[in-house]
């Protein structure tokens, strides 16, 4: 159960300073109830649509693409900007409603893949956090990604877990929208927490 290795995105150096609130995001979920944490958003789009879609929650997005952050930062969406999991392990347990995880990196060569953000050691900090009957998805095109996902809960929940037939009530991404451009058949994994 190993902590994937953080990769700070270089793609964004014309954003040299980030104003990021002076309310920290552990400071607003500890003081809602209903939080939907979107990690990984990349531009903002997905994490803008759930706030639409559950206009009821507080949702939250997590990221290290800057221009993404700025994004949500304009329309108002609480944000941490940074690594994930250095958020995650500090979320008290039963805290989190729902969590999102689409279209992660799925960094395909092997040497790489200890950057995969998601893996056993992710998977048993999102349980921790999210209330019971909570939400967990996990969206991806990669099919061998998809496959190890799928794993990776089997193992840890020690039932089998089939892949959904719904994409449930997430947003459609861009990049779903380009992966059905290259006919990639698009894998959601939904875990409801017991």
């Amino acid at each position: 159960m190993t902590k994937p290795v953080y990769y700070k995105s270089f793609r964004s150096r014309s954003f040299f300073q980030l104003e990021i609130p002076a309310r920290e995001l552990l400071d607003v979920i500890e003081g809602n109830n209903n939080i939907i944490l979107d990690i990984g958003f990349g531009t903002g789009e997905s994490t803008i649509a759930l706030r639409d879609t559950f206009p009821n929650s507080t949702v939250c997005g997590v990221e290290a693409y800057k221009p993404g952050v700025k994004n949500l930062l304009d329309n108002k969406v609480f944000v941490h900007y940074g690594d994930a999991l250095e958020l995650l392990e500090k979320i008290k347990p039963d805290a989190i409603s729902k969590v999102f995880m689409l279209f992660p990196d799925p960094w395909q060569k092997k040497k790489h893949r200890k950057r995969r953000l998601f893996n056993t050691f992710t998977f048993n900090i999102i349980r921790k956090i999210l209330k019971q009957s909570g939400l967990f998805q996990i969206t991806t095109d990669n099919i061998n990604y998809a496959i190890e996902s799928k794993n990776i809960i089997r193992e840890v929940i020690s039932k089998d877990i089939s892949f959904s037939k719904t994409r449930g009530n997430r947003p459609i991404t861009k990049f779903e929208k380009k992966a059905k451009e290259r006919k990639n058949f698009i894998f959601d994994i939904i875990y409801i927490n017991d």
